[in-house]
């Protein structure tokens, strides 16, 4: 019973040599299932290119930045436009372009770029043009007032404010042309044509058109007109009334602001009086101050009470203002 087992043992034993021979032959043998193995070279490409890392490499480097000029910025420079001692309100334009106006007092200035221009004025259908050339480094200048006086017919105008007691700005076409006191006169060579003559009084004004020709002198008085209209020219307040009921004088007064902004009147009236004591009558007087703001252009009207004392049988005189201040 145990043969078999002796039998399968030593097949098992041969099979196992066989196959030992059989691999033995086959590596030795060219050709076989086992690969040759080749040489292989090793493929040359160009390095990569490796960035150094500034953190691990850069040392500390403070740099300064550099300031690159604008290529393409435009330089400017100034024009200044003026037309002398003549009288109007003129429109400029500059390459046919409206750059504003210029008056008597009040040139025109303005920023261009860099290089030649027209420059141009008119009055009525007469024009006249001048080429300037504008640098940065300074302004360029044009005065039209030798041309406008010599090419421009004007004609004589005489204004003045008569007997009214002030000094006031004149204005001729809503333009500036200087200042009248009482006395003087102010004269002109304006365009011919139609022009408004203006002064005010503060808030209060008049005026009148006044035709201008060539040789022909042209006069303005304003001084009847300002009496009725502004009879006063400065804040004033005055004592219009005076009431007295024993020993209470009453005074009424009237404030008056003829400018353009408000004001605030201090006043210090004074009564004097005489009166009777059992020593006989005695003179004596009294102050008092009054405050009162008035609006511009505008009259305000207020009563003051001054007390008598001192005995009896009261006498005044008119009360008078010693002093007013306003502010």
């Amino acid at each position: 019973m145990s043969l078999p087992g002796k039998k399968w043992g030593l097949l098992v034993k041969k099979y196992t040599v066989l196959t030992f021979f059989i691999i033995i032959a086959c590596v030795l043998v060219a050709g076989c299932t086992t690969p040759t193995i080749k040489e292989i070279k090793p493929v040359t490409s160009p390095s990569p290119t490796v960035t150094p890392s500034l953190l691990a490499t850069t040392p500390d480097v403070t740099v300064t930045p550099v300031q690159m000029s604008n290529s393409t910025e435009i330089k400017k420079g100034q024009v200044n436009v003026s037309i002398g001692n003549y009288v109007g309100e003129l429109p400029v334009f500059i390459d046919n372009k409206t750059a504003g106006n210029v008056t008597l007092n009040k040139p025109l200035n303005t920023t261009v770029n860099v290089g030649r221009h027209a420059v141009r004025i008119c009055v009525r259908d007469l024009c006249k043009t001048e080429e300037i050339v504008v640098l940065s480094s300074g302004p360029a200048t044009v005065d039209f007032g030798e041309w406008l006086t010599k090419e421009i017919v004007t004609g004589p105008l005489t204004i003045s404010l008569g007997g009214y007691n002030a000094d006031l700005p004149i204005l001729v076409d809503n333009i500036t042309v200087g200042n009248l006191s009482q006395g003087e006169l102010l004269n002109l060579m304006v365009s011919e044509g139609n022009h408004t003559v203006k002064v005010c009084v503060g808030m209060i004004c008049v005026n009148e058109t006044v035709g201008v020709k060539f040789a022909k002198p042209a006069n303005v008085d304003f001084g009847d007109r300002l009496r009725k209209v502004a009879e006063f020219s400065t804040p004033t307040a005055r004592i219009v009334n005076t009431r007295q009921a024993g020993a209470r004088v009453m005074v009424d007064m009237e404030f008056i602001n003829p400018l353009t902004k408000d004001i605030t009147f201090t006043t210090m009236v004074q009564c004097t009086y005489t009166y009777i004591d059992p020593q006989g009558r005695k003179g004596n007087f009294k102050q008092i101050t009054v405050t009162k703001s008035v609006r511009p252009g505008m009259r305000a009207n207020h009563t003051a009470d001054i007390y008598l004392d001192g005995g009896r049988s009261y006498v005044i005189e008119a009360p008078h203002i010693l002093e007013t201040t306003f502010k």
